[in-house]
């Protein structure tokens, strides 16, 4: 696992980390941060009754943690991941856009 990301698990938070996906260059969090983070949120609500907030942005976080492991399997061969430095890989950055959009809706 990467540096964790220390904020707290809202939707706020959630939505200005996809801000940060926008821009990979200036955010202070890498989009393997990112995905990690969205997992741990994901995985904090999925056996409870989540609050109306959190439970309409749950399918997203799953998304975002999922294409994460996808982009990495359909982009580079199996020799390259055993090399690659994952904090250096960016997904689209329209995933990201789309995922706000979606998430702000």
């Amino acid at each position: 696992m990467s540096r964790p990301i220390q904020l707290e698990f809202i939707k706020g938070n959630f939505i200005s980390l996809l801000a940060y996906g926008e821009n990979p260059n200036e955010s202070p969090y890498t989009h393997k941060q990112i995905a990690e983070w969205c997992e741990l949120f994901w995985n904090k609500y999925s056996d409870i009754d989540a609050p109306k907030e959190i439970e309409v942005i749950m399918p997203i976080l799953a998304d975002v943690e999922t294409q994460w492991d996808l982009y990495l399997a359909n982009t580079y061969s199996s020799t390259e991941l055993q090399q690659l430095d994952f904090e250096s890989v960016n997904m689209p950055v329209q995933w990201f856009k789309d995922w706000g959009a979606e998430a702000d809706a």
